[in-house]
């Protein structure tokens, strides 16, 4: 039985290699391999020990509980952003992130989201990643 979700719904995944599949379970037909640790998925259903997922380019598959973390990452969605040292436009520029970059998200603020990649933290906007935008 399929049901909707009423709890969390952003993932991650665990691996450097994880399967998309067409259906929930592994004899289903593989559809893509997303080749990132840490890449951000949304869940819209779930079946047994599978969740069926989308992605920021609207790909959607099912995906294996087992390969999946609720760490908090994201992606970037426009090219150039401008990382700062604080949650503020006029803050000092520490970084400038291109677009497709996965980061883990720290935590969030109203318009602004504090995140790490290759262990440097700073502050991006809120509309320029797609991911778990909560606090």
């Amino acid at each position: 039985m399929c049901h909707s979700l009423e709890k969390k719904i952003f993932f991650s995944t665990k691996y450097n290699e994880v399967n998309l599949r067409n259906g929930p379970g592994v004899k289903h037909l593989l559809i893509y391999k997303i080749l990132k640790k840490g890449y951000p998925i949304k869940v819209i259903e779930e079946f047994d020990n599978w969740k069926r997922v989308v992605d920021h380019k609207k790909r959607t598959g099912w995906i294996s509980n087992s390969q999946l973390t609720n760490k908090k990452f994201g992606i970037l969605i426009t090219n150039l952003v401008k990382v700062k040292k604080f949650p503020e436009n006029e803050s000092k520029t520490i970084g400038i992130a291109r677009i497709n970059l996965v980061f883990q998200i720290i935590k969030c603020k109203t318009n602004w989201c504090k995140i790490m990649s290759d262990r440097k933290k700073g502050w991006i906007q809120k509309n320029t990643f797609w991911g778990d935008k909560n606090p």
